[in-house]
């Protein structure tokens, strides 16, 4: 009902800061759900790390300390991803 309220309110150009306020919050935990869990910007720090590491610009040490930290958050995106976070449930039917 409220959803329904909410388009017929915009369509008519009528803005209520509240819903406008949900609105940007939403918008941007859907920005910051897809910066965390995209598995292949991390696949792609986990490469990026693996070349620092062979052009000589990072020690072994600092290698390994990263590559672990990165496999733990692709594992978190992959996790994430199967589970489907990003959607909403709808828990009334």
């Amino acid at each position: 009902m409220f959803l329904i309220d909410d388009i017929a309110l915009r369509a008519l150009g009528i803005s209520i800061p509240s819903i406008d306020m949900f609105w940007t919050i939403e918008q941007i935990y859907k920005f910051a759900y897809k910066e965390t869990y995209n598995p292949e910007k991390i696949k792609s720090q986990i490469k990026e790390n693996r070349l620092l590491y062979e052009f000589g610009e990072t020690t072994r040490d600092e290698y390994d300390r990263t590559n672990s930290e990165l496999m733990y958050k692709l594992r978190l995106a992959l996790k994430a991803s199967e589970m489907d976070l990003g959607q909403k449930t709808d828990l009334l039917g």
